[in-house]
């Protein structure tokens, strides 16, 4: 547009130079003022074919709103399995670089006829760049949401193993406890090694050494959790129900009632409350799990109902 602008300029000077020699003098020196403006302004030696000029600008913007079409597309179907705390299948890392080469690749072909154009190069290399920048910003966003999935499940999945492996004294299982965040911590770098685009700068290195410090604080803080302090209670129970006097017979009556309540969510709060009065005990799980995949694969792929209260009758005999 400017370059048209110019030439309408220096058209407007000129026709003004033949107006002032053609009331001074002849038609020829009125003409010859024209050109000697024309020329002055150097138009003539930026002058390219107009219709070769305006096809390369509308192929340079065909070219970007393409590519541009195509790599959102693809995002967006990342983007939705992401949200719903999951990472994406295979290696990321692998299908993110060929992404980027191929919108990058794809753009440099369709528009190699305006890279020789002095007027169109410009603009060319200006839509490349801001292609680019479009699907690097975008897969450096999926890249930060699916590191922050697997700390979540990698935490969580550390959590159900500690308390599974968890006895019912005082005591916790050091080996066993230093082996289970050892586990986890080597499937989170093995996740992270189909993450990463080294390319961009996105390596595991940053995101595995703080995973390491986050397992540490988990184990750590894992005995004072509501999930052992319950566990170790029913234990401590459990053991003193047993404590009788010898050749004692004795017939007890116990009714324990365990409810749980999961609203929407993915497993971001959790926890428990118990309470016995004699040999009947009530015990009140939360936790907001009921849109986790897991979950719900664990459901028979529905979700789970929001409350869920199951009596249990226990019966003691001794004899």
């Amino acid at each position: 547009k400017s370059n048209v602008f110019l030439m309408y300029q220096v058209l407007a000077s000129a026709t003004e130079a033949a107006k002032s020699q053609a009331t001074e003098g002849t038609l020829s020196s009125a003409l010859s003022a024209a050109q000697t403006k024309i020329r002055e302004s150097g138009v003539d030696k930026e002058a390219l074919d107009p219709p070769m000029v305006a096809q390369a600008f509308l192929t340079c913007r065909q070219a970007y709103a393409k590519q541009a079409k195509t790599a959102r597309a693809k995002v967006a179907a990342w983007k939705a399995r992401i949200s719903r705390g999951l990472i994406v299948d295979g290696n990321f890392g692998e299908q993110a670089e060929a992404l980027l080469q191929k919108a990058m690749s794809s753009f440099d072909g369709e528009t190699l006829s305006g890279a020789g154009l002095t007027l169109v190069s410009k603009y060319r290399l200006e839509m490349r760049l801001q292609l680019q920048s479009m699907v690097e910003i975008a897969v450096e966003e999926l890249y930060e949401l699916q590191v922050i999935n697997l700390e979540k499940s990698t935490l969580k999945k550390l959590s159900r193993q500690l308390l599974s492996q968890q006895s019912n004294s005082l005591e916790p299982n050091v080996d066993a406890n230093a082996a289970a965040v050892r586990n986890a911590a080597f499937a989170f770098e093995s996740a992270m090694e189909t993450l990463q685009i080294p390319s961009l700068g996105l390596t595991k290195d940053k995101a595995v050494q703080e995973m390491t410090g986050m397992l540490t604080d988990a184990l750590d803080k894992f005995p004072d959790s509501p999930e052992a302090q319950l566990k170790r209670l029913k234990g401590v129970k459990k053991e003193t129900s047993k404590e009788k006097k010898a050749g004692s017979r004795a017939v007890e009556l116990g009714l324990d009632l365990v409810a749980m309540i999961r609203p929407d969510g993915f497993g971001s709060l959790q926890g428990f409350a118990g309470y016995q009065i004699g040999g009947n005990s009530v015990t009140v799980g939360v936790a907001n799990d009921a849109d986790d995949p897991q979950v719900i694969a664990q459901m028979g792929g529905v979700r789970p109902p929001l409350v869920r209260i199951q009596p249990k009758l226990r019966v003691d005999v001794e004899l």
